[in-house]
């Protein structure tokens, strides 16, 4: 089924808009979308809407009618294997709503913005992703078939004076594109600027332009500017937007019944919990408290700034923490000062529960935290960050306060490292991509959908965490999401985007002891993946040997760790002894 979603407009117009639409392969019913109208204005919309009808009627083109907001909620609901076609006039400056809709619907979505173009005119694709190529190459396809297009360019936009090498993603697109459209070349487009003005500079150059579109284009995001370029008419070329969320449904489902399900609903945007004021509501309807916990260890360098990011916004002026703590691992600099001095309790983890005993590691404090935090939700945010900023927390505890079926939320972010004086993208951190990424692929495929499994800055309820166990160093990350996924499945557990987090980089040799731990924190929780007794068996020694000008000189150091037990086993202790915050 495939609904056109076309403004009310002139005859000779709309029937072009709908002629467009069917040389795309994207033919169906039509709705008219009303403008809203002042009454003066009521007399003309009139003719127009008669005139339409007229047009659409001789045609025999089935239609209906329906002001802005009915559109709105006919594209968020209905049967998700839809297409719906979006004409972009339809879009006014910031208010991309009709859009947004149709895409959060589990539908295929086509947009367009249709200028006067040639009998024969040549395309640009820049669509990337899977689905979206594979789309952008069948919309492209169609439109040479019906003789709209006669030549087809797959656009990569490089920056000036960078290598033009093409990576594997960029030739995994094309080759979808290929696929489809076995004559499409690779072009590489220089930006002198920015990514924007090299798309803009090729409207000069092709009658269309065919690009991916996000589920939610970020309000900075190269997409919203290019959208604001379109409907403000200032992209002087057809242009089409594709998002083939339906598509990926179908066809990452005939591989797994699980991830991509649970991607589209379980995966959220800091963007969707920007209003603190519903959040707010939120917690008094749930009758729910929150703690931030920050765990530290020598973190004076950005302490200081990580707390005034969470505390001024989210506790000072808006309610919506009821206590930040610093869980610290016993800093020799002045980490614990810097928190007090704002105000913050402090806990050094080694002191809490001293009849328990103490570790080292970041899983033992967080293990900690639990005997001290107060609140119903817990989040757990790093200090070493550059770049706090409230969304970090408010979109981790979003789903939580709105969706009560969620239990356990991930954060996951873009990871820029240094490099020399520069920032790299990279994915989800190098530990990830190298170890627990493929581990996870290999025996937990179910959860091969999670971005950053291995992400400290999470979420969730206090009555879930006491039910886990904890590895005291960092094998605590992927040893919840797997303990979690054993004892409650997949349903309650979700991630959400937090933008752009910028970390400290650890060296290698560090990076090396951090997998060790990842590596012996899957083998400890994944029963029956070994022998009876061979994790018992595994060394908590790591052999690291360098090479130098005198020769070979071998490092070992004891990383393994402990696995803590779930709070809820822990029998409880006389209050005065169970940890009071630092002086």
């Amino acid at each position: 089924m495939t609904q056109h979603f076309v403004e009310l407009t002139a005859p000779t117009r709309l029937m072009a808009k709908v002629a467009f639409a069917c040389s795309a392969g994207v033919a169906g019913d039509v709705v008219l979308v009303l403008p809203r109208t002042p009454a003066e204005e009521i007399g003309r919309v009139h003719r127009l809407l008669a005139a339409a009808r007229k047009a659409l009627g001789e045609t025999s083109i089935p239609f209906q009618i329906m002001e802005t907001d009915e559109a709105i909620r006919t594209a968020t609901s209905g049967d998700p294997s839809r297409t719906l076609v979006i004409d972009l006039d339809l879009l006014r400056h910031e208010d991309i709503g009709l859009l947004e809709s149709a895409c959060g619907s589990s539908s295929q979505v086509i947009g367009y913005k249709l200028h006067q173009t040639p009998s024969k005119t040549t395309a640009a694709i820049f669509a990337r992703g899977d689905s979206n190529s594979a789309l952008a190459g069948t919309v492209v396809r169609r439109l040479t078939e019906a003789g709209v297009v006669d030549r087809t360019s797959f656009v990569h936009v490089t920056h000036a004076g960078q290598s033009a090498t093409v990576d594997d993603s960029v030739l995994e697109a094309y080759g979808k594109v290929k696929a489809e459209l076995p004559q499409a070349r690779l072009a590489i487009e220089q930006a002198e600027d920015d990514v924007e003005s090299a798309i803009e500079h090729c409207s000069l150059q092709y009658g269309l332009l065919v690009l991916g579109l996000p589920q939610h284009p970020g309000k900075h995001s190269v997409t919203r500017h290019l959208l604001a370029q379109v409907t403000e008419g200032l992209l002087r070329t057809t242009t089409v937007f594709v998002y083939a969320r339906g598509a990926e449904v179908e066809q990452l489902s005939a591989t797994t019944n699980v991830i991509e399900p649970w991607i589209l609903k379980n995966t959220f945007s800091q963007d969707e919990f920007a209003d603190i004021d519903r959040l707010l509501q939120a917690k008094r309807d749930r009758h729910v408290s929150i703690s931030l916990v920050l765990p530290a260890l020598n973190e004076e360098k950005t302490v200081g700034h990580v707390i005034d990011a969470f505390k001024g916004p989210l506790m000072d002026e808006r309610p919506l923490l009821d206590e930040i703590i610093l869980m610290d691992s016993d800093s020799g600099d002045n980490t614990r000062a810097i928190a007090t001095a704002r105000g913050i309790p402090v806990y050094v983890h080694q002191q809490v529960r001293p009849d328990l005993g103490a570790y080292a590691g970041k899983g033992e404090a967080m293990w900690k935290a639990l005997f001290v935090a107060t609140g119903d939700i817990l989040v757990f945010v790093d200090t070493d960050l550059s770049n706090p900023h409230p969304s970090f927390v408010t979109g981790l505890v979003g789903p939580l306060l709105l969706d009560e079926r969620l239990n356990f939320i991930k954060g996951f972010y873009r990871r820029p490292v240094r490099v020399v004086n520069e920032f790299v993208e990279v994915g989800g951190g190098r530990v990830t991509e190298l170890t627990a990424r493929p581990l996870l692929n290999l025996w937990y495929p179910e959860l091969g959908g999670l971005f950053q499994p291995l992400a400290g800055t999470i979420a969730a309820r206090t009555g879930t965490l006491r039910e886990l166990h904890f590895l005291t160093g960092y094998g605590v990350e992927i040893g919840h999401v797997i303990e979690y996924f054993h004892k409650y499945g997949m349903d309650g557990l979700a991630q959400s985007e937090l933008g752009e987090i910028v970390h400290r980089n650890q060296p290698l040799e560090a990076l090396s002891k951090m997998s060790f731990q990842v590596l012996e924190a899957f083998f400890q929780l994944s029963h029956g993946l070994m022998a009876a007794g061979m994790a018992d068996r595994m060394s908590g020694i790591l052999c690291q040997p360098f090479l130098s000008g005198t020769g070979f000189t071998l490092f070992q150091t004891r990383v393994g760790q402990e696995v803590r037990p779930p709070v809820s086993s822990v029998l409880p202790l006389d209050p005065a002894a169970s940890g009071a915050p630092a002086t």
